[in-house]
């Protein structure tokens, strides 16, 4: 493949399954499309939607309808038409969206990094739950089998767990699928209404 190699050629490699032609699609109307994007979206849509997310869009349109064959290109045409048609139909689609039902892009509210329990950690309260949990799950089990609870919940994989503790894989399969029952029973019962 060769910067002048045609489009037409390009799309008949590609439909053969050369991932070269795809990316030499790619690298001749990706920034040719953010351009004309970026001038197309308003800058209320542009706090919603960038610029790269339509023009990936529009790219993953088109190289659906290539693999479809609903694109037909004689020897000298260029595919730019065809792209520019599918990146304004994104852009006014994209506006009728944020114009349905009343919805105001203005009103998106920025998520707020401080409230996120992911970057905080738990709460005391959350690490107690969890404690009296885990407590309650094990409480059924031998010390072996607690161990083996205690590994899978650490992420241990089954062929580990199973040297460590000395017990076949078989045991430790049967073990999670008793705490997973347990589990779920003390979930459910988590979940009923006080006095119910």
């Amino acid at each position: 493949m060769t910067p002048a190699t045609p489009d037409q050629q390009l799309i008949q490699a590609y439909r053969q399954g050369d991932q070269q032609a795809a990316s030499a699609l790619f690298e001749r109307y990706y920034t040719r499309l953010l351009e004309l994007i970026g001038r197309q979206l308003g800058w209320q849509l542009k706090e919603v939607a960038g610029s790269t997310d339509v023009a990936q869009s529009v790219l993953r349109s088109f190289f659906s309808q290539i693999q479809n064959h609903s694109v037909q290109l004689g020897p000298d045409d260029s595919l730019w038409p065809l792209l520019v048609t599918i990146a304004l139909n994104k852009v006014r689609n994209l506006g009728k969206f944020w114009q349905r039902e009343k919805r105001d892009p203005g009103r998106q509210v920025p998520f707020n990094a401080e409230n996120d329990p992911l970057e905080h950690g738990p709460s005391p309260h959350d690490v107690a739950a969890v404690k009296e949990l885990i407590g309650r799950l094990l409480e059924p089990f031998s010390d072996r089998r607690r161990r083996i609870v205690e590994l899978i919940l650490e992420g241990q994989p089954v062929g580990e767990i199973a040297v460590q503790v000395g017990a076949t894989q078989r045991t430790v399969y049967n073990t999670r699928r008793a705490a997973a029952k347990i589990l779920q029973q003390l979930l459910a019962l988590g979940q009923e209404p006080v006095g119910g």
